[in-house]
């Protein structure tokens, strides 16, 4: 009879590890943490899931609406194609284990992507692109900080972040991103603020 149930159970347990990618995720034990509307976390640890809140609220608090994402923690930088982070089509893979102000930089930055992708219509980004004196959107063919869709993510979370870092583009003064935060949001760069 024990025999019966442990091969039933190595079965159960060999046929979840077979299947377990499918979703891109584990069927692990990883539980799901809400940190805000629509913003999931995953893989994370309890600081990790106050990095997220933190995010929401940086948002929030230049009167943006978080962007309704996924939010997938790894180890190592092997999620996140060899970078400190990646975003696409509303997830968001965070390759790192500290929370500093680098993670929040890039934490941001990522979700900036995401918002931009649900609300930088193509009169906006055409008119960001004027402004900042790019040729493209998002080419491939340009370096990282000549595209818009980085320019764009790296003005958004610098203005709502702790903009301790500089911002890693071009023209990156504050009036500069100032005027181009405005152009891509709709709203005015919020003053700076320190939240713990």
């Amino acid at each position: 009879m024990h025999t019966n149930t442990r091969l039933g159970l190595a079965i159960s347990l060999l046929t979840m590890a077979a299947f377990a990618d499918i979703a891109g995720r584990p069927l692990q034990a990883e539980r799901a943490v809400e940190v805000g509307p629509s913003v999931m976390i995953y893989g994370a640890t309890a600081e990790q899931i106050d990095l997220g809140r933190w995010a929401v609220r940086r948002f929030e608090a230049a009167k943006l609406e978080a962007p309704p994402v996924e939010i997938d923690f790894h180890g190592d930088a092997a999620g996140c194609g060899g970078h400190l982070g990646f975003a696409k089509a509303g997830e968001v893979d965070m390759c790192t284990t500290l929370v500093n102000a680098m993670a929040r930089r890039n934490l941001l930055h990522e979700m900036s992507h995401i918002w931009l992708d649900m609300n930088a219509d193509a009169s906006v980004r055409e008119r960001f692109l004027e402004l900042r004196g790019l040729r493209e959107w998002n080419a491939s063919t340009d370096p990282w900080q000549e595209r818009g869709y980085e320019q764009g993510a790296e003005i958004i979370s610098w203005a709502i972040g702790e903009r301790i870092l500089t911002a890693q583009i071009p023209d990156n003064d504050p009036p500069q991103i100032g005027a181009a935060f405005e152009v891509l949001t709709g709203v005015a760069m919020p003053a700076p603020r320190v939240e713990g």
